[in-house]
């Protein structure tokens, strides 16, 4: 099943975007970039949706591996996707080790990266 597509980021100027101004968190098992809303992007019910787009290059992994690794993002981003900030945009990029470690490691690091993000959008605020 998967995310709804409100929530995802599927055009690569969207991508092209957050990963050049986006904010950066470099984990272990995978690197997040998050772009905080900004108040005068079009729509309102886009401020409100937090939404997610997953890269996993070839050097992850065969289609299989590449595959699970976006199912397992997908389904933290979804779960744990009121702990970022609202209206933000995050990329997630998969690194090759991600496949090596547990779902539950993957969670953690996962959680933490969205309570870095929480802080610094508290800090800094959503005009970055």
């Amino acid at each position: 099943m998967g995310i709804p597509k409100e929530f995802r980021i599927k055009n690569s100027n969207e991508f092209s975007s957050i990963r050049s101004v986006g904010l950066r968190r470099v984990m272990p098992y995978f690197i997040t970039q998050l772009k905080f809303a900004e108040s005068h992007e079009a729509g309102a019910e886009s401020m409100l949706l937090t939404r997610l787009g997953v890269i996993a290059s070839r050097r992850v992994g065969n289609a299989v591996v590449r595959n699970r690794g976006k199912r397992i993002i997908r389904r933290l981003f979804y779960k744990h996707r009121s702990l970022l900030p609202a209206g933000s945009q995050l990329v997630v990029i998969l690194r090759f080790s991600f496949n090596t470690v547990s779902f539950a490691q993957l969670e953690n690091d996962f959680l933490e990266s969205c309570a870095w993000y929480a802080k610094k959008f508290k800090t800094e605020g959503p005009s970055r």
